[in-house]
């Protein structure tokens, strides 16, 4: 949603904004789905595992409301560069009064799982490392923030998507295939809102078993809707099919996830839903096989989940895969997030998302209101979730650490053995600088339920880290990238990470990828509001965008795209392991894993 501002007033309107929002209270009773209230289960920092998770039906299921085959996207005249002052694109927050409120009093947390030891210099080799879209690229004039910035990388080519265009780059040496491209000149061909508006939070991806690009933008007037397109092939150049659907709000902060079970192959998605104040979820699916070939009878199936009327369920992160083979058959999709409803919090909320293309009906959307936790160590939210606390050098503006919620992405991998999940958000650390805290969920079971493998909160010193996005090769090895800063320092590009043989949650010695050299003024104190680190087809390769400054302005955000591998990873990977299963697992176990005694899979990539 596009808002001018003045620039001078950001901050001013934004704390005034703030104070003026109606509250959003958590109810002391919530229902189940016949109707009947009930209490609320649990106390501070995360509910009770219930006996029976809440169950939403009946979802809606709507056909797209326009469709489109493009022209290669390389001969589509490029429309005109925004003008006029830069502009906030907001990003209200679901459960802003209520973190207010949980801000009241509230005493430095001592975090559950700070990791206090340091560990060896990261074991990844930095590839690539360039400059993305923003300001030092060419021709570029930065229009917006926060820039969203999000990648993807495929078999020839890395795209990088931000607030709001995007750019394609040869994935061997880096050097810009395309200019940028303005994000309504991609769908031109598909014409109404999608072509005309340019909203934010953009979401591009590569499908790894497909190999095609999938791109998401949402349109943030009314009409509302979610614009959505494959690639027909595998350059992120050509054509592409294209579609609209509808949307009953306001589609903020909109997260997509590919999972491909052999059986309902979907692109899942989620969004935080304002009409005009915060309604619930919007989690859907859309029909992956008849998207990929251009059937315009290709539906999404959707629940509106208002969490019973509580709206204790928001920012929903779906499992997105980075596997390259289906994983188990008919395996359903998880969900996680909800983590702004208590602070401090010992609990992730997990929800599964059952769809079923050919009878609709059997479609169900399992854990609402906060009725699957996983329990975790005790974290407080950074920054209580909502305030600009993040110091830079040379600036009295504070950056904003959106620590309410789970950050881009859920990244999910199968493995022979076993599937894990990692995902990370911002936290505040025992000496109260801002910190990482990173988690690794697994499933030995395939059933769509896991449990916590490992965690960590990486905050080795007193310097400010946030915004992380997390990822894991086909080894096990994890790489987790985010901003990092302080008084003493202009906000920075960094990256951690852990290998087999690790200790148990903890991360090795952190590396730079590139250092600021300006900090950010005004702004409205945005930062963001996500970043991505993706995998490579090869099962080794992460990519990793972000954001700094160059000079010391506003609205002159600059980013970087960067490749990384871990020393020890192989393509493809024989038998792949996860990095506690690795770690923890004696030798004589995994022998008896490799030999079937225990329920496995098929090695991937």
């Amino acid at each position: 949603m596009k808002k001018h501002v003045v620039i001078s007033s950001i901050a001013a309107l934004f704390v005034v904004g703030a104070l003026l929002m109606l509250a959003v209270q958590i109810p002391t009773q919530n229902a189940v789905a016949g109707g009947k209230p009930k209490a609320i289960r649990g106390v501070q920092g995360g509910r009770s595992k219930a006996s029976a998770p809440e169950v939403l039906t009946n979802p809606k299921v709507s056909k797209s409301i326009a469709f489109a085959v493009s022209r290669p996207v390389r001969e589509i005249p490029q429309k005109e560069a925004p003008t006029g002052p830069p502009y906030e694109i907001p990003n209200p927050h679901p459960k802003l009064n209520h973190l207010m409120k949980l801000a009241r009093g509230l005493a430095q947390v001592a975090d559950g799982a700070l990791q206090t030891s340091p560990g060896p210099l990261v074991a990844a080799t930095i590839g690539l490392n360039f400059l993305g879209v923003g300001n030092g690229f060419p021709g570029y004039n930065v229009p917006d923030a926060p820039p969203d910035a999000n990648v993807a990388i495929g078999d020839t080519q890395i795209v990088q998507w931000v607030n709001v265009q995007y750019a394609v780059f040869d994935k061997t040496t880096g050097a810009a295939q395309t200019g940028f491209i303005n994000g309504n000149t991609f769908w031109s061909d598909l014409g109404g809102s999608c072509a005309t508006r340019n909203s934010g939070d953009p979401i591009i991806q590569w499908d790894k078993t497909a190999h095609v690009w999938v791109v998401l933008q949402n349109v943030f007037s009314f009409p509302y809707m979610t614009c959505i397109a494959v690639s027909q092939t595998a350059d992120a150049t050509g054509p592409y099919f294209e579609y609209a659907f509808p949307r009953s709000g306001l589609p903020d902060y909109p997260k997509l996830g590919t999972f491909v079970n052999g059986v309902n192959n979907a692109y899942f998605y989620a969004n935080n839903n304002f009409n005009p104040s915060f309604k619930g979820v919007d989690v859907c699916a859309f029909e992956r096989d008849k998207i990929l070939v251009g059937d315009v009878s290709a539906s999404q199936i959707c629940f509106f989940d208002d969490s019973m009327g509580t709206l204790f369920d928001d920012s929903l992160l779906p499992g997105d895969q980075d596997s390259t083979t289906p994983t188990t058959i008919g395996e359903d999709e998880v969900y996680m997030g909800s983590i702004d409803n208590f602070n401090p919090g010992t609990t992730i909320y997990e929800y599964i998302f059952h769809v079923d293309f050919a009878t609709p009906s059997n479609s169900t959307f399992t854990g609402v209101n906060g009725t699957m936790p996983i329990s975790v160590a005790t974290y407080g939210l950074a920054c209580g979730g909502f305030v600009a606390c993040i110091p830079q050098m040379g600036s009295f503006n504070n950056l904003a650490s959106l620590g309410d919620r789970l950050m881009y992405r859920l990244a999910y991998r199968s493995f022979p053995d076993h599937e894990a999940w990692v995902v990370t958000h911002s936290v505040t650390s025992d000496s109260g600088q801002t910190g990482l805290r990173w988690y690794e969920f697994d499933d030995f079971t395939s059933s769509g339920n896991p449990t916590l493998g490992q965690q960590g909160t990486f905050a080795p010193d007193t310097n400010f880290r946030w915004m992380g996005s997390i990822a894991m090769d086909n080894q096990g090895d994890i790489a987790l990238g985010y901003t990092e800063s302080s008084s003493a320092m202009f906000p920075a590009v960094y990256f951690t990470g852990r290998v087999a043989g690790d200790p148990p949650g903890e991360m090795e010695t952190e590396a730079l990828i590139v250092a600021g050299t300006g900090s950010q003024l005004d702004t409205a104190n945005r930062w963001g509001d996500y970043w991505s680190m993706a995998v490579d087809n090869d099962g080794c390769t992460f990519v990793f965008t972000a954001e700094y400054y160059m000079q010391t302005a506003s609205f002159k955000w600059s980013t970087q795209i960067a490749t990384l591998k871990f020393d020890s990873c192989q393509s493809p990977a024989a038998t792949s392991q996860s990095s506690i299963f690795r770690s923890l697992v004696p030798g004589w176990a995994r022998t008896l894993r490799s030999r079937s005694i225990f329920p496995a899979r098929e090695p991937t990539p």
